[in-house]
């Protein structure tokens, strides 16, 4: 019961997390960069809400607790956990090419 409840607890926050990240995007981003963000947005959310739900479903008692439900909500987060992973990585890619650039322009 603890993985479902602490699925619960998390899931949501990793939403907020969602939901910063993509407003503090890249402008500059080419139209392919912005559209691969996109979907791994969409499954990125997609990949929560499976997880809440089927959490939310087990705790409720609706679904019995078992070997699927765990399955379905360890992969959700795991898959959760590697697009979070990917925009990381992103991320310190677009700041280190941000920061070369400024320093070739101050010299």
């Amino acid at each position: 019961m603890t993985l479902y409840e602490g699925a619960m607890q998390v899931v949501p926050v990793l939403l907020i997390v969602l939901f910063i990240e993509t407003r503090s995007g890249d402008p500059q981003a080419s139209p392919r960069m912005r559209r691969w963000e996109d979907i791994q947005n969409r499954g990125y959310a997609a990949l929560g809400l499976a997880a809440f739900l089927v959490s939310m479903f087990v705790v409720a008692g609706i679904v019995p607790v078992g070997r699927i439900p765990a399955v379905i909500v360890i992969a959700a987060l795991s898959g959760c956990m590697g697009l979070l992973y990917a925009r990381i990585q992103q991320r310190l890619v677009r700041n280190r090419r941000e920061r070369y650039d400024q320093a070739a322009d101050d010299h």
